[in-house]
């Protein structure tokens, strides 16, 4: 007999991998490693916001172990799944503290550990913006001063020569009725800090690229279709040529939304004839190299009737 109609409601209902994960035998990305696969670490920024004066390889490239070191000169261009304003690699100037300035491949992890801290790079520090309110500012150093903003979707709208990536208004009723119609006003200004979600799986990937030129991706991803999107329309990859394998994730909240070693690693293939390559970050390059939860800065005014009916609001 059939299950009477939503007679789970109310009760508890077993998720189908939760035996594999509380033995233990649940298999992550990190879990699995074939062999023969390389290893892929960052050289990340140590500023803020700096003029990227010269970027010396060769210490890195010797090191034991080393099979490729890349920069920003194997693809220069801003990517992105909503502004297209980003390069996987940092070109000509760092924006942020923590920001990959190139990939070290090496047979081995911690060798590759090793030789990113080799890579020499001279910076030229610039001002910096500390706050989405001081990001508004006419006065406000520019974040992206030599790249044009290209929106991939109809609803964002930058604002070219300022930092505002997306300006959206929305207008609701007649404002000066819902003030006049207020009794009551309070206005109040709100904000949070950038803050990652600390999933127990840091992020990781891997790519490979086989002699028929597929491409297998995998990832800790929440959104696989959004790396198939990105890799395809900026990378001039096709479609039928791209499997993005996505597993087990170990956590993520909306923290593994975002698409970023997916593309380093396969940049980090490319640069090995192929090779598969592992990327995985440390609990630290998690927090301050990989995109996590923005923060917020707001002005928000409402008015109400004394009986708390609310008559008008702004943000």
């Amino acid at each position: 007999m059939s299950q009477e109609p939503y007679s789970y409601i109310g009760k508890s209902v077993p998720r189908k991998d939760i035996w594999d994960k509380v033995t233990g035998r649940a298999k992550y990305i990190a879990d699995t490693m074939s062999p023969g696969t390389l290893h892929a670490k960052l050289h990340t920024s140590s500023h803020a916001h700096a003029i990227i004066r010269s970027i010396d390889v060769s210490e890195a490239q010797n090191a034991p172990g080393v099979r490729a070191v890349v920069t920003s000169t194997a693809f220069a261009k801003p990517v992105g799944p909503l502004l297209a304003d980003r390069p996987p690699l940092a070109v000509n100037k760092v924006r942020y503290f923590g920001e990959p300035v190139a990939i070290v491949v090496a047979d081995e992890p911690w060798q590759a550990t090793h030789a990113a801290s080799l890579v020499r790079v001279e910076y030229e520090p610039l001002p910096i913006v500390h706050s989405p309110g001081d990001g508004l500012e006419t006065s406000a150093p520019l974040v992206h001063d030599d790249t044009q903003y290209q929106p991939q979707t109809a609803n964002i709208v930058p604002k070219p020569g300022t930092n505002i990536a997306n300006h959206t208004k929305i207008r609701k009723g007649n404002m000066d009725a819902g003030w006049s119609a207020s009794e009551v006003t309070a206005e109040v200004t709100v904000s949070f800090p950038p803050s990652d979600h600390v999933a127990m799986e840091s992020r990781c990937a891997k790519a490979e690229i086989m002699p028929d030129q597929r491409i297998i991706i995998h990832s800790t991803s929440q959104a696989p279709f959004y790396i198939k999107r990105l890799l395809c329309t900026f990378f001039d990859v096709q479609p039928g040529l791209l499997t993005v394998v996505t597993p087990l994730v170990g956590g993520a909240f909306g923290g593994k939304g975002s698409v970023q070693l997916e593309l380093l690693a396969y940049m980090a293939s490319l640069a090995v004839d192929g090779a598969l390559v592992h990327i995985e970050n440390s609990r630290e390059e998690d927090l301050v190299t990989s995109p996590v939860h923005i923060g917020m800065e707001a002005l928000v005014k409402l008015g109400a009737t004394k009986d708390g009916k609310i008559t008008a609001a702004h943000y």
